[in-house]
């Protein structure tokens, strides 16, 4: 009888002390979007600036696997921000496509820029 009384004692302090942990509020995962209106018929040939929005849960960088194709700012804080997508001329009668992704922890998503390609030069 001493021995149930005193594993029904155990097991009430051992629920007790459970139920007097902190308990841990979840975290957001990190994510990052772009929120913008799509570019249906690309951007001109000649060098220009696309401004896009993106809302992170957390600090993210933004990097272009173009040379022609920049972004600035290239890093911040979580929250929505503008960015302004900045390209050179294309000078290439053929359209050209660069990726810019945006990064925050693990979690990525990209925008495509798809710039349109020059007027061709009627021959004589």
């Amino acid at each position: 009888m001493k021995a149930k009384i005193l594993m029904l004692i155990t097991a009430f302090l051992a629920i007790g002390f459970s139920a007097c942990q902190k308990q841990e509020t979840p975290t957001t995962p990190e994510s990052v979007a772009v929120i913008t209106q799509p570019q249906p018929k690309g951007e001109s040939a000649e060098a220009g600036k696309r401004a896009v929005t993106i809302a992170a849960t957390a600090a993210w960088t933004a990097t272009s696997n173009s040379a022609w194709l920049t972004v600035s700012p290239a890093e911040g804080e979580k929250g929505m921000q503008e960015v302004i997508l900045s390209f050179q001329e294309n000078t290439s009668t053929e359209a050209r496509t660069g990726v810019v992704t945006f990064t925050s922890g693990t979690y990525s998503e990209t925008f495509t820029l798809v710039q349109n390609g020059a007027a061709a030069t009627p021959a004589e």
